[in-house]
């Protein structure tokens, strides 16, 4: 299968986990808020910042496609990675569905946690512990599903 091709599953793998970690959010945002998803939260940030306009109402279509964007790009990320790491250094692959839950994992840390405080002094919200866990769990979940599915073509 050429590269090419490859970056194309991913992609849409990547909107495929996406869209399912976005399914598994949904019922922390009924429930608790913006406040409840750390991660919608940021986009929200990202996405007033884009549109230089910060309203106290989240725009969610604009929220939601950022977040499924992002997916996407993360999927693709990964998976040129994979095609040049793993040839240079073979004894780092032990299973690509580990591979991305570690994925998941690194991106909540580097994306969420490391910068909270950017976001919170940016967009003059508060990011909750709740959330952030909730953050954490569903990008487990997109790490895991992302590479199941790279690992299955």
């Amino acid at each position: 299968m050429t590269l090419l091709l490859q970056v194309g599953f991913a992609a849409g793998f990547g909107l495929a986990s996406a869209c399912i970690m976005t399914l598994l959010e949904y019922p922390f945002w009924r429930v608790w808020g913006m406040e409840g998803v750390a991660e919608w939260q940021v986009n929200w940030v990202m996405v007033s910042k884009l549109k230089k306009k910060k309203s106290s109402k989240p725009d969610m279509p604009w929220t939601i496609a950022s977040h499924l964007s992002h997916g996407i790009i993360v999927g693709v990320a990964f998976r040129l990675l994979l095609y040049f790491l793993y040839p240079a250094v073979p004894l780092l692959r032990i299973s690509i569905i580990l591979d991305g839950t570690v994925l998941g994992i690194a991106l909540w840390v580097l994306f969420l946690l490391l910068p909270r405080k950017l976001y919170e002094s940016s967009g003059k919200i508060g990011i909750s512990d709740r959330g952030l866990l909730v953050a954490l769990l569903s990008d487990s979940l997109y790490g895991l599903l992302l590479g199941f599915f790279i690992a299955t073509v």
